[in-house]
């Protein structure tokens, strides 16, 4: 029996995973919508326009959609990235309909209230002041932008204080009625609802949905030279940030679950390369990971830390070792083994929620065009080789290829550049 079925109706592509036992029913509306198709001119636009999709529709104040869900104790919610903006929420069982019909009122029928536009403005410059105030998302900013110079995928999702500042309500309806109302959306339903429920509730209430094929946003452009980039923000706090990244590959690429096997290896668990070296062994961080950003077109693997100043050079030098190690030797059998079981394992536990499970199917319709069989992921993780982990630690670990932005007390470049020469690069 296949995962998850998919029907279009009216145009529209409806993912379907009926389960009778389940208490609950999450739904979805995706949409190719997310920042990298804003021009300069738009920047925080989608995600601004995320924000006004609760503040009311031809037919219902913002309160009275919040409390159509919460009345019945589900919740309502939303996230907006580079390349998605989904509408989302969940509810008991037997209420599903409901949550299908005013998901896809918020993305079709909203008003933006001129008043509400003004007020969310002002929400939305207090949640980039609190994410300015957190150094370790300054440093993961800062190492987004050294990587993607001057282009959309670079910039934060959010907007600057600026760039938010200066969006007119005209320009959030004209972003929201090409990318949104005009655009064919993706309907994800998981959960206590039937297939011929959610198919008649579609049919109603998303046939005013665009047809338009998505736009192909711009293509992400490396910068790479031959020696690794720095950036530093000065922040008067008392650790450094740490944020270290590398090209990789897009998220169609073979070679990504190589990839995933390579960052499990160095930092995804507590028996980690860099966990156990820097942590455990040497007592220079509390914590230290690793993981991937990756887009359609190409993607990021990084590492990240927080740890005392004068530990910084140190620390990216252990870092450098085991980066060297892999690339030089590769993962032990045994090693490799304990990253396939620790991915495989997560994978699984990661869609026993209908939620979990709404999500992972929502992201592999817009990004493949097709639902993933969960055992055909977990078999691919499970058949990476030693030598495909080695080549992409190769692949990776290029002078050129390297980026590291650090966030802290009296930070600089220089002093950045010179911690991390035990990278390479100079």
């Amino acid at each position: 029996m296949s995962f998850a079925a998919v029907e279009k109706v009216a145009g529209v592509p409806v993912v379907l995973r009926p389960r009778s036992e389940a208490p609950g029913v999450s739904v979805g509306l995706f949409y190719p919508a997310g920042s990298r198709w804003e021009n300069e001119a738009e920047h925080g636009a989608a995600h601004f326009v995320e924000h006004l999709l609760f503040k009311g529709t031809k037919k219902k104040s913002c309160k009275e959609l919040s409390r159509e869900v919460e009345g019945r104790g589900g919740d309502l919610n939303a996230f907006t990235g580079e390349e998605t903006l989904c509408l989302h929420g969940r509810v008991p069982a037997g209420h599903g309909s409901r949550l299908v019909s005013l998901l896809a009122e918020m993305a079709l029928e909203s008003t933006f209230p001129a008043d509400e536009v003004e007020r969310e403005r002002g929400v939305i410059t207090e949640e980039i002041r609190m994410m300015e105030d957190q150094p370790s998302m300054v440093a993961g900013e800062a190492l987004n932008a050294l990587l993607w110079p001057n282009q959309a995928v670079g910039r934060p999702i959010a907007g600057t204080i600026a760039s938010v500042g200066g969006i007119s309500r005209a320009g959030l309806m004209g972003y929201w009625q090409r990318r949104i109302q005009k655009v064919q959306p993706i309907l994800v339903v998981a959960g206590g609802i039937s297939a011929q429920e959610t198919l008649a509730t579609a049919k109603k209430v998303l046939g005013k949905s665009g047809r338009g094929t998505e736009a192909v946003p711009e293509p992400a452009r490396r910068v790479v030279g031959k020696t690794m980039r720095v950036t530093a923000v000065a922040k008067p706090v008392q650790q450094v940030n740490m944020a270290m990244g590398m090209y990789a590959f897009g998220r169609l690429d073979p070679r990504r679950h190589a990839l995933r096997m390579l960052s499990v290896i160095l930092g995804e668990a507590m028996s980690s390369r860099l966990f156990q070296r820097l942590r455990e062994e040497q007592g220079l961080v509390y914590s230290v990971s690793s993981g991937t950003h990756m887009q359609r077109d190409d993607g990021v693997f990084y590492i990240s830390a927080g740890l005392e100043p004068g530990n910084l050079g140190k620390a990216l030098g252990l870092i450098a070792e085991e980066l060297r190690s892999l690339a030089a030797k590769g993962p032990g059998t045994a090693e490799l083994k304990r990253a396939k079981d620790y991915a495989t394992g997560q994978f699984a536990l990661g869609l026993e929620g209908t939620s979990q499970q709404m999500f992972w199917m929502g992201d592999a319709m817009l990004t493949r065009g097709r639902v993933v069989e969960p055992k055909e992921a977990i078999e691919k993780m499970a058949s990476v080789k030693a030598k495909a982990v080695q080549a992409v630690a190769r692949e990776l670990y290029q002078p050129g290829k390297i980026c590291v932005s650090a966030a802290g007390p009296e930070m600089s470049e220089a002093k950045v550049r010179s911690a991390a020469l035990p990278l390479g690069g100079g």
